[in-house]
């Protein structure tokens, strides 16, 4: 009787796959203009949290500003 192996080796080969796939989230893009599209997702994203906090720094600025002494209660 002969054994082939490679119906196990082809379902292990795809849950590697599978495994491997679900591990490694990040992939390269495919054409330049995704990799364009991925670069200005990332600048924009990666930019949002220090202009947050840029307005909300000059929001407590102005604020202690205005009740700074000898400034009138408007």
């Amino acid at each position: 009787m002969t054994t082939t192996w490679a119906p196990a080796r082809a379902l292990l080969a795809r849950l590697r796959d599978t495994v491997a796939d679900a591990s490694f989230l990040a992939r390269l893009p495919a054409t330049e203009e995704q990799a364009a599209d991925a670069l200005s997702e990332v600048t924009r994203w990666a930019w949002l949290p220090a202009l947050s906090g840029i307005a909300v720094a000059g929001d407590h600025a102005r604020k202690a500003h205005d009740a700074a002494p000898g400034k009138s209660a408007e």
